[in-house]
């Protein structure tokens, strides 16, 4: 088991409210209920324990979507996945902006 002692409260607090596997992951919204905490705590909580080496998944899935601990690499890899796919919507939304911003200041 990951040392705890290094861990925020919010942190420890998120990280044993979380279930072992995506099959068991357990929705932003239920968690908010059982922590007390935001969505945007969560997140911050989320990657926190990841940047400590905790294996946090998370899933945005209907069926299964929520936090859970990683227990295999599949799960790994659904979570990267969707990491991934989101970190690339965001660098399109910036180089919008970007290009937006530098047509705005050729028409001025």
């Amino acid at each position: 088991m990951q040392n705890l002692n290094r861990l925020t409260k919010s942190e420890r607090k998120f990280y044993l409210s979380i279930p072992k596997g995506i099959e068991n992951a357990i929705p932003a919204r239920r968690l908010t209920q059982i922590t007390g905490m935001n969505a945007r705590t969560l997140t911050a909580c989320a990657n926190g324990l990841r940047n400590k080496g905790f294996s946090i998944g998370s899933s945005r899935s209907n069926v299964d979507g929520g936090y859970y601990i990683i227990t295999n690499d599949q799960e790994l890899n659904s979570t990267v996945r969707e990491m991934e796919a989101n970190a690339r919507k965001q660098l399109q939304s910036v180089y919008a902006l970007k290009k937006g911003m530098e047509r705005q200041k050729e028409d001025e």
